[in-house]
């Protein structure tokens, strides 16, 4: 077996300061390391429960002593306050309690470089309100649009201060930030409900000559004819849209539509190029990777894999395949299969799978029908559906060495991908061309996911 994985971790980081941590990591194949949430945990009253329903791996659960706490996260460096003069977005800061924890941290991950780990950190977000996220100077927090060229410039400043304090680090994740793709009503990714109208988007828009709120009045008018469709409508779409050509007069019909594409692009562009310029200008043998959605919806989250190349080092489309939750592939699937169902209750099974297929570019495997979709996959769906998503992924970006694949068992503590499954991703994976792959994330691993992942490792 041939790939190499990186493997990305969540807190409690102070697992790491143990030398078994790494030992464990080269003794399986692991080199590389994504250091997500640089924070230390804090046991306090009201406070987020953890470990999280999700974790498995021992080491972690050990920390934890097995039992069920409420914990804060405490920033692991206390910022260099000068890398940010004149941002209105303020770090968070570490009381000097933790400095000899610190020290400790430091000690280890100078370790692992010595080891010959090679060690990447994960972006904190400056558009959210989450662990490590910035306040502005009045102390709220909350959403921030990444439209706001400050946004990026803080994430800057961040890297710059990660760079300084933890010289040992050599690259960093830039995880999304991404616009919406599901079309399911309360969903955490309902396109229909996702658009931002601030200041900074008018502008955006404005500087292209479009108007915002007409694009967003066009995606609702979009979201009615979804909920109007017959057979005739729906086979008539499908006979016109074939071939190369075949969508243009479409398209024609909804330019708004395609207003909004190209504000989506242009937008996701800006801020990642003005990450990544910024970045590099300050410390230009840094490894800058962007994540992305996979192929067969990445156009509606504003990101373009071939434009991307001239502004990441290295791409990680998300392959996140599993069912029953969300942002899985079967999952969001199977959403448009039954919301268009649902919109439509006099609309054809077939023709609304046919529908699917076409919006998606994807193709059902025979013995594995969406309707099935929620049981474990057949090895005929990694082969064939993910098979051809990473063909997608290859083809955009040319160089299957740029690329590095996101892989998980599942998010919020939704139902798992089983082993074999995992198998026959990795075995796609490998068969693809594809050679690296960054797994999310170390603690949700049971043994025997940890065994097939070992197997593939170089």
């Amino acid at each position: 077996m041939s790939l190499r994985p990186i493997m990305l971790t969540r807190p409690p980081v102070e697992i790491m300061i143990n030398e078994g941590f790494w030992d464990e990591l080269i003794e399986a194949g692991f080199r590389d390391v994504c250091v997500s949430w640089m924070t230390f945990l804090n046991e306090v009253e009201g406070g987020e429960p953890l470990p999280s329903h999700e974790e498995a791996r021992p080491r972690v659960l050990s920390f934890f002593d097995n039992k069920c706490g409420t914990y804060e996260y405490i920033p692991v460096i206390s910022p260099d306050n000068e890398l940010y003069d004149g941002l209105n977005l303020l770090p968070p800061h570490r009381s000097n309690e933790y400095d000899s924890l610190f020290k400790d941290l430091y000690s280890a991950f100078e370790q692992a470089k010595s080891k010959g780990m090679n060690l990447y950190l994960f972006d904190d977000k400056s558009y959210f309100e989450e662990v490590g996220y910035p306040a502005n100077e009045d102390g709220s927090r909350g959403f921030r649009c990444w439209n706001d060229p400050e946004v990026a410039d803080y994430l800057i400043s961040r890297t710059r201060d990660y760079s300084n304090q933890l010289p040992m680090f050599s690259g960093i994740v830039l995880d999304g930030p991404d616009y919406k793709w599901e079309i399911a009503p309360g969903e955490r990714d309902d396109l229909f409900a996702e658009q931002c109208d601030c200041r900074h988007c008018v502008n955006a828009a404005h500087e292209m000559g479009l108007d915002l709120l007409e694009m967003i009045g066009a995606l609702d008018s979009f979201k009615l004819e979804l909920q109007q469709l017959d057979d005739e409508r729906v086979e008539g779409f499908l006979l016109t849209t074939r071939g190369f050509l075949g969508a243009v007069d479409w398209w024609l019909s909804h330019p708004d539509l395609l207003n909004l594409l190209r504000f989506k692009y242009s937008t996701i562009e800006d801020h990642l190029e003005r990450v990544y310029e910024g970045i590099k200008k300050y410390l230009p043998e840094y490894q800058v990777m962007a994540s992305s959605r996979t192929p067969s919806y990445i156009s509606l989250t504003g990101h373009a894999l071939p434009r991307r190349v001239g502004y990441t080092d290295f791409q990680l489309p998300k392959l996140y395949l599993w069912a029953g939750n969300q942002p899985g592939f079967r999952y969001t699937v199977k959403n448009y299969v039954d919301t268009i169902s649902a919109w439509n209750p006099n609309l054809s099974k077939k023709n609304v799978v046919a529908l699917t297929e076409r919006i998606l570019g994807i193709e059902f495997p025979e013995d594995y029908p969406v309707e099935r979709f929620n049981d474990p996959a057949p090895s005929s769906f990694y082969k064939e559906i993910a098979g051809d998503e990473m063909k997608k992924m290859i083809h955009l970006v040319k160089d299957p060495d740029k690329l590095i694949p996101f892989i998980a068992l599942e998010h919020f503590g939704g139902p798992q991908i089983e082993p074999r499954e995992v198998r026959d991703l990795l075995t796609s994976l490998e068969e693809s061309g594809i050679s690296r792959y960054i797994f999310f994330h170390y603690g949700v691993i049971t043994d025997p996911v940890w065994d097939v992942l070992t197997e593939f490792t170089e």
